[in-house]
């Protein structure tokens, strides 16, 4: 396994390839320690560039001022004992020959070898090696000047199309500005819409009302309406509701509960009127977790018909009825199709799933009313 590489300024190791070896004193430099980008790393620089590559240090300790440097210490081994003395620093000129190896003999008649000293630049060569160093940065400076040429003229043209755009929609709302003005004008002027088109558009608003409605209807398919229930200040409708289910055989939690609460405006008090109308209390609305349960509760509401206050131990004693909650709109139709089939003796007027059935007797077919239009043509035919 190869050795790990440690960074000769920041002492951590070097996980990845890109590093640079100084040329003196032989360290191992990441490129952030280096202070070299990685694009100058692998796009400018040359593979001498990085092998004659001097750390900071090693150009300020080797002579920019005095052009002198030491010499790599060397260790001594005397030729007559053997014993091996402390390491000699030679003072040098710069200018004087480097042998290339020294040979000692030991005792044993052994010639070693020591390890060559790294090469002392000239001042000459230390003033190319800045002077190629400044060559670099100048053309990394270049190549990132002409990035940001290319960049500020795709800008100018990106801020340009917006402007273009911007002009034409402002040209578009004058233009419909002008129109309407001219319309509140000179209505007379503008040509009068086909009977056609009336019709159109009345249908297309009698299909929306419709799809409105459906989607409305939906939203209150978990809701049930109790009505007859005595209404009293601060009252507990979750429990009343609870007490309710149970009497009628359906087990029903408050976390089956979302909300209860009465239905319609709040009546003022008259204690002085006596008519039916003013005792009659608002309806009661459960909006139940699941449909499922708002189906059980219809289904034994429909078998126990005989319900009334007296099981919830009010003190008055007047009928429960629970049903389906109806929209606004489903509300006004079920109220005129059972005014109408009371006027024309039909038997059965009934809602399933928010939807309005009539059937005249017994056997006879079904029809579904979902506008005005359908109760004029079922019990007018």
């Amino acid at each position: 396994m190869a050795p790990s590489i440690i960074c000769g300024s920041c002492l951590f190791k070097i996980e990845s390839r890109q590093y640079l070896k100084c040329f003196f004193c032989s360290k191992y430099y990441d490129l952030t320690c280096a202070n070299v980008s990685e694009k100058r790393f692998f796009n400018t620089m040359s593979s001498e560039h990085k092998k004659n590559w001097k750390c900071i240090k090693c150009i300020n300790n080797k002579g920019l001022k005095s052009g002198n440097s030491p010499a790599t210490p060397q260790t001594l081994t005397d030729e007559h004992d053997g014993s091996i003395h402390s390491p000699i620093v030679p003072t040098r000129n710069i200018n004087r020959p480097i042998a290339n190896t020294t040979q000692f003999k030991s005792n044993k008649n052994q010639q070693i070898t020591p390890p060559m000293a790294p090469p002392i630049p000239t001042e000459q060569h230390t003033l190319e090696t800045i002077l190629s160093e400044i060559r670099l940065n100048r053309e990394e400076m270049q190549a990132t000047r002409t990035e940001i040429r290319e960049l500020r003229s795709a800008f100018t043209a990106a801020i340009g199309n917006c402007n273009q755009r911007i002009d034409e929609l402002f040209l578009r709302v004058e233009a419909i500005e002008a129109g309407a003005r001219l319309q509140r004008e000179s209505p007379a002027d503008m040509p009068a819409p086909t009977s056609s088109e009336i019709l159109n558009l009345e249908q297309t608003i009698a299909t929306l009302k419709l799809d409105i409605n459906d989607r409305d209807q939906q939203l209150l398919n978990n809701d049930i309406e109790i009505a007859g229930i005595p209404e009293y200040p601060n009252e507990l409708g979750i429990h009343m509701a609870i007490t309710l289910s149970s009497k009628l055989g359906i087990s029903l939690e408050e976390r089956d509960i979302v909300s209860v609460e009465r239905a319609g405006p709040v009546k003022p008090a008259r204690p002085l009127q006596q008519d039916s109308d003013s005792k009659r209390p608002r309806p009661l609305v459960v909006k139940l977790a699941r449909r499922v349960l708002r189906d059980q509760l219809l289904n034994a509401a429909r078998v126990r018909r005989g319900l009334s206050t007296a099981a919830l131990d009010f003190s008055t004693t007047s009928p429960i009825y629970i049903n389906e909650r109806l929209t606004r709109t489903n509300r006004q139709l079920f109220y005129q199709a059972r005014a109408e089939a009371s006027r024309l003796q039909w038997k059965y007027v009934w809602t399933r799933d928010g939807n309005i059935f009539v059937r005249k007797e017994h056997g006879s077919s079904r029809y579904r009313i979902r506008t005005e239009t359908d109760i004029t043509k079922i019990f007018c035919s």
